[in-house]
Order: C-alpha cells, then sequence, then structure tokens
C-alpha cells in the first residue's frame, strides 16, 4: 500500500502561513483565504461552509475550522493519509511522518513539548503571539493544528489550558 504525506517543509509552511495570518479572523475570512493561498475549496453541508484540502489528494480532505463569538479558535487537518487498516507498515510511514515534520517544526519554533496520550503522540509549540502549533499522531491518522491567539484565550478563560 503506498500512503501520501505532505513534507515536513510543505506541513510547517503551512503551519506557518497560518500563525502568521492577521489574527483575529472570522471563519469567512479563514475560508477565503484558505481557497485564495492554498487553492482548497468551500464545500456546503445543511447550509454550513467548510474547508476541503482536495488539492493534497489525501483520503479524508475535510479541514475543521472552529470558531466562536465569530473569531475562529483553531484550525486543523490531516496532513497525510488516513489509514484504513494500522499494519505495521502503516505505523511506520506515519510515524516517520511525524518525526520528520517534528524535526522540521524543532528547527523553525524551538524544542516542542511533548506528550502521549491513548496511543496518540503530540508535539506542540506556542507562539509570540500567543498562539499554538500541534502535530498530533494517532494510529491511522497525523494531523497540524494551529490555535489562534483568541482561542488560547478562550481556553483559559474556561479552565482547559
Amino acid at each position: 500500500m503506498t500512503w501520501k504525506a505532505m513534507t515536513p517543509t510543505e506541513a510547517c509552511d503551512l503551519v506557518d502561513f497560518w500563525v502568521a495570518a492577521p489574527w483575529p479572523l472570522t471563519r469567512d475570512q479563514v475560508l477565503r483565504l484558505a481557497v485564495d493561498r492554498f487553492g482548497w475549496t468551500i464545500e456546503v453541508d445543511d447550509g454550513v461552509p467548510y474547508l476541503m484540502n482536495a488539492v493534497s489528494g489525501f483520503t479524508t480532505p475535510d479541514v475543521s475550522a472552529i470558531g466562536s463569538r465569530g473569531d475562529l479558535s483553531y484550525l486543523g487537518l490531516h496532513v497525510a493519509d488516513t489509514i484504513r487498516e494500522v499494519t505495521s507498515g502503516s505505523r511506520r510511514f506515519l510515524g516517520d511522518a511525524f518525526a520528520l515534520m517534528v524535526r522540521e517544526g524543532e528547527s523553525r519554533w524551538g524544542v516542542p513539548v511533548m506528550s502521549d496520550r491513548e496511543g496518540a503522540s503530540c508535539a506542540g509549540w506556542n507562539t509570540a503571539s500567543g498562539g499554538k502549533i500541534s502535530f498530533s499522531l494517532a494510529p491511522k491518522s497525523l494531523r497540524a493544528r494551529v490555535d489562534t491567539p483568541q482561542g488560547v484565550a478562550l481556553d483559559r478563560r474556561a479552565g482547559r489550558r
């Protein structure tokens, strides 16, 4: 089986773009930026627009863009194919891609905070603007997430950080 993943440079460049965005941004502004910058598409389900990263050709192309009260809180997306059946080869593929993305992230953003929970590994960094960056490895997926400064502040007020 052949799986696809973003290169470490591509994944980190994508994250850097969102970290450097002029936050706060609304969900609609983020959707428009993603279409203009990356060629992603906007789909609509039950009247709610959402992003699709069909450009990378991954098995799971949807992009999570979650916000509250207008401003986006975080953006999360797959940076590799979603694995349907976990094998030693798929674990090696996702693990290697994760390690390379973390290494590239470390060269850009410094030493990450590493955590392991319930079979998943996470490498995270704080941004100078008050946001957070993370790469998360689970048995079937590899994802990137950018928490906006507004999202981090909202989590703090709610006692989640």
